[in-house]
């Protein structure tokens, strides 16, 4: 308990005495914590408005006229057992001419005189979603056109291989830039620890020198970067939701029709602990660099 009171005191201590410093370090944080959360925030929208597009993924496959009634349930039961289809739906040619007349709206007197009977068949296939990639997709594709019933088979290929390549990019700059913030931070907090650490060193050796075990020295100033990183988040979290509300007062109205089912969303409360905690344990890695650097004892 002596030892606790001790840590909080000393912790205290070291923060007011190095007031300016330990605020410009919280401030420098806090700006690399924003724009890692920032870019957190623009990467998660971007994935909610991928998958909203994954949904819209599907291989339709054509058939040739003259299929019976039979052969075609025949058909949509074997296409229902391969691997990666999630769901099969029939559209007959009378089907296909109500669709193209619900499309075109007003203009559908642009159909008429048009008989179903010159529309083909036709089969949507929804895919499971672990299997909405470009290689997965064309792979179910090349089986499709193996089936004699099937006159053409069409699933987007430009718009599906520009989808993975997104995804894929999104994933990697995700990886990129947060190693590299990350990094940025600890330094950060080590550095400025270690201007701490140095201006009270002749008060460390005086410690060392009247028996000070090495843990009773770094405690404090671990604690002092875990406040450290601590503040520097959440002060991070607060801008970003301020920064969040003004682009939603602020988005044109003509964005947001384009957006339609899509609403920019705020971090959610498990990323924000994340951050938060994350935080927290940069700065206590920070600590731990700074004082091995300067300090004689391993830790």
């Amino acid at each position: 308990m002596i030892f606790v009171r001790y840590v909080v005191r000393r912790t205290l201590r070291n923060i007011k005495g190095k007031f300016f410093l330990n605020l410009s370090t919280v401030g420098v944080i806090a700006i690399s914590a924003l724009i890692f959360s920032s870019f957190a925030l623009i990467a998660y929208n971007f994935a909610s408005f991928l998958e909203i597009w994954e949904e819209k993924i599907e291989v339709i496959a054509y058939l040739k006229k003259g299929i019976s009634i039979k052969n075609t349930e025949d058909l949509l039961d074997h296409i229902r057992s391969l691997d990666g289809v999630e769901s099969v739906r029939y559209f007959s040619p009378s089907d296909a001419l109500a669709f193209l007349q619900a499309k075109l709206g007003a203009e559908r007197n642009l159909l008429e005189g048009i008989q179903p009977s010159v529309l083909p068949a036709s089969v949507e296939i929804q895919l499971k979603r672990e299997y909405r990639r470009a290689n997965q997709i064309r792979t179910l594709a090349e089986r499709l056109k193996q089936f004699p019933q099937f006159e053409e088979i069409q699933y987007g290929r430009e718009w599906v291989e520009t989808f993975s390549t997104l995804v894929d990019i999104l994933q990697i700059t995700c990886w990129i830039l947060g190693g590299v913030l990350l990094g940025a931070m600890i330094l950060i907090i080590s550095n400025t620890l270690q201007l701490t650490i140095a201006s009270r060193r002749e008060e460390i050796e005086i410690m060392q020198f009247v028996g000070a075990s090495p843990l009773y020295i770094r405690v404090p100033f671990y604690m002092e970067g875990i406040l450290q990183g601590l503040l520097g988040a959440a002060i991070a979290v607060g801008l970003l939701f301020l920064l969040h509300r003004v682009v939603l007062l602020y988005i044109p109205s003509s964005i947001q029709v384009w957006l339609a089912r899509v609403s920019f969303l705020f971090l959610p409360a498990e990323f924000i602990a994340g951050i938060l905690v994350g935080g927290m344990v940069l700065g206590f890695l920070g600590s731990i660099l700074s004082s091995a650097r300067l300090l004689r004892y391993r830790w």
